[in-house]
């Protein structure tokens, strides 16, 4: 059966451990589940990588409009900022908006998504990249290679850009296009995937200038040529009870060769069919 967001948040914990049953029917050898040491079902389905100690949660797949549609974009329209220099400016510039159209109606699978980007720790101590391509949380461009390589040995990958902002909204609360958005229930904030967004973090697409080379399946390649997140939305944490909040990170997406600085990598695990 494929369970949804609607399934999960309904379920009572006897129900929640239903599903965690059976989606360990689907989880790749190598996970721990958090209930054999006596953990409660948490907000989201989570399983550990026994042999690195990251923490994977469910993001449940299904059909989404992904990208900035004519209400997502008249919607940031309406907010403004206090700009030191230039006043009251957008939160979303046009020519940002604008590599996010046109939008697109997709389709993501239910994945493993890690609770964080790689810290400098697992990345340096478990997947084996030198220090020296490492910052804090990410890797330096020459890291990116190796990087890739020790994703392939556990079986991880960057996500496709669909992905991405799929478990961005989902997150949030807010995954579908009403207007106005509806409020968010705060069911699913309590993990690390919160802070989806604010680092700069690489997927699998190859580059085009807009969407409109996305297909329905949510990818178009295996390029590694984009960087999505680290949008404006990050400047403004007051807005964090907001489904506005996400939509001002969206219109972080560039190009991995134009990004000056280093970039995070959150591993995303597919499910056994």
């Amino acid at each position: 059966m494929d369970w949804t967001w609607s399934d999960w948040l309904g379920l009572d914990e006897d129900g929640r451990s239903v599903v965690l049953d059976q989606l360990l029917e689907r989880i790749p050898p190598g996970y721990v589940d958090p209930r054999s040491v006596g953990n409660r079902p948490g907000p989201l389905p989570s399983f550990i990588h026994a042999e690195t100690n990251v923490l994977f949660h469910v993001v449940f797949g299904g059909e989404a409009v992904i990208g900035m549609t004519e209400k997502r974009f008249e919607r940031l329209r309406r907010v403004t900022i206090d700009d030191d220099e230039d006043g009251l400016v957008p939160v979303v510039r046009i020519e940002e908006a604008e590599e996010l159209r046109p939008a697109r109606t997709v389709k993501v699978p239910t994945t493993l998504v890690a609770d964080h980007v790689l810290s400098f720790g697992v990345l340096r101590d478990k997947l084996g990249i030198d220090e020296t391509r490492l910052t804090i949380n990410a890797v330096r461009t020459n890291g990116i290679g190796p990087l890739l390589k020790a994703l392939v040995a556990l079986k991880w990958r960057a996500p496709s850009e669909a992905e991405w902002e799929f478990a961005c909204r989902v997150v949030e609360d807010h995954v579908d296009d009403r207007d106005p958005p509806t409020r968010p229930t705060n069911a699913l904030t309590a993990t690390g995937l919160r802070q989806m967004g604010m680092f700069a973090e690489l997927c699998r697409d190859s580059w085009h200038d807009d969407l409109s080379g996305l297909p329905e399946r949510g990818s178009n390649g295996t390029g590694h040529e984009v960087v999505r997140g680290k949008g404006t939305g990050a400047r403004f944490a007051g807005w964090s009870g907001s489904p506005a909040w996400n939509e001002a990170l969206w219109p972080g997406r560039r190009r991995q060769l134009a990004w000056p600085n280093a970039i995070s990598l959150r591993p995303w695990v597919d499910l056994l069919t």
